[in-house]
């Protein structure tokens, strides 16, 4: 669906993180014919790796619990900013694609998205003037302010209106109008514009967690309700142009903006992301809360795809391990990596889970992992760490290998942070 000849055309270099010697010169495309196994000892340790078989199970649980839940789907692409793996989610049947930035925006141009969700407010003039003359993709983007309105408007000179969504916001919150006869007013004047369009109304929920899940999700009800009745005015007044959209969605609550939103005579969009590779952490409390609440059935199956495997440099101390992978290789912001497992590199090696190790804390280059005084852990040894929030660790690696269920490599993914 996607062009990805020059991606898997180029060529791996050494001192790439996770590339062998052996792979100097190979070009992508090329690497899952090589034989190389994760746990044999030829790959060089920190190495991002993604389990396809985790991976796909997620793309298809996610994309069937969408379907069925009638709405529309447009993934975040800041989690991976992979176009290998934006190509496998719409070719699992994604709407669009989503970013947040203008450089996203034009690797996922670049690549062949033809529909893509900027949700932010284009400002600069570069960028609107950039991208106010793509016509090989369907692009819409946020509004929150009739100052907003104007700056796109100063710097436009495209063929046609450029579709935006008026955005409504929470009090102490991000972007977003601040209620809903502010946003009224941004819509009102999009519609009067002769260089923008109204395409429909967005907001975003993701940011109600304080750790209160019922608590939390009674906002998010409520937040919803408002997006759907600043919606219904719009509609009423007849400022949209074409079918609309109403969107929202983060990971967190997809359950609810599925259920909540879903509206006949309109393109309901999702964005999450992170369901790609899900996490051990953060998300997976939030996935549980989705299970809870069974806001539309069962929670969709996910399950961890990403890991940071990592080798064991140090045993200074009874009870402590040192490994090769701190913060320049491991995301920290939504809660500590989770050791899962160990194994000993060699010809046929086997990965052994554990329970009771500790990832403590981490430098730049090391992490801290805590073990019993008798773990049979030594230097050389490798360890697994599962990921809380996998968008901040995806932008640490420009390669990921994917690995089947026998740690054998398969593949390599490009990211284009």
């Amino acid at each position: 669906m996607l062009d990805l000849e020059t991606i898997l055309d180029s060529r791996l270099q050494t001192g790439t993180k996770g590339v062998p010697p052996s792979g100097d010169g190979l070009r992508l495309r090329d690497v899952g014919a090589q034989g190389w196994n994760l746990l044999d000892g030829s790959i060089p340790m920190p190495a991002a790796v993604l389990r396809s078989h985790a991976l796909q199970q997620n793309l298809s649980a996610f994309q069937t619990y969408i379907d069925r839940a009638g709405v529309k789907l447009a993934p975040h692409g800041k989690t991976s900013m992979c176009p290998q793996l934006f190509d496998r989610q719409l070719r699992a049947g994604a709407w669009g694609m989503t970013v947040a930035t203008y450089a996203q925006a034009c690797t996922a141009l670049r690549y062949g998205v033809t529909t893509l969700l900027i949700a932010n407010e284009l400002v600069g003039e570069a960028e609107i003037r950039a991208l106010s003359e793509v016509t090989s993709a369907r692009i819409l983007s946020l509004v929150d302010s009739v100052a907003g309105v104007e700056r796109m408007e100063r710097f436009l000179y495209g063929v046609k209106p450029i579709e935006v969504l008026v955005e409504l916001g929470i009090d102490q919150g991000r972007t977003g109008a601040r209620g809903a006869e502010a946003a009224l007013a941004v819509a009102r004047r999009v519609a009067a514009s002769d260089k923008l369009s109204l395409a429909g109304i967005e907001g975003y929920e993701g940011l109600i967690v304080t750790g209160d899940a019922r608590a939390d999700a009674a906002r998010v009800d409520g937040f919803l309700n408002d997006l759907k009745r600043l919606f219904e005015t719009c509609r009423e007044e007849s400022l949209f142009t074409g079918e609309p959209i109403l969107s929202a969605g983060g990971s967190a609550y997809f359950d609810l903006v599925a259920r909540g939103l879903k509206t006949e005579g309109v393109t309901t969009v999702l964005r999450s992301g992170c369901y790609l590779t899900h996490d051990t952490g953060f998300y997976q409390r939030l996935l549980d809360h989705v299970g809870e609440r069974a806001a539309l059935g069962p929670a969709p199956a996910l399950s961890p795809a990403l890991e940071v495997w990592a080798q064991v440099v140090s045993r200074p101390e009874p009870g402590l391990a040192l490994i090769n992978a701190g913060r320049r290789d491991l995301s920290d912001d939504a809660g500590l990596p989770k050791v899962q497992a160990w194994a000993r590199p060699g010809r046929g090696a086997q990965a052994t889970s554990v329970s009771g190790w500790t990832f403590t804390r981490m430098n730049d280059q090391h992490g801290y992992v805590r073990i019993p005084d008798d773990a049979d852990l030594a230097v050389g040894d490798y360890v697994s760490l599962g990921i809380s929030h996998p968008c901040t660790t995806f932008d640490r690696w420009p390669l990921l290998l994917e690995v089947a269920d026998d740690h054998s490599v398969i593949g390599a993914l490009k990211t284009f942070f």
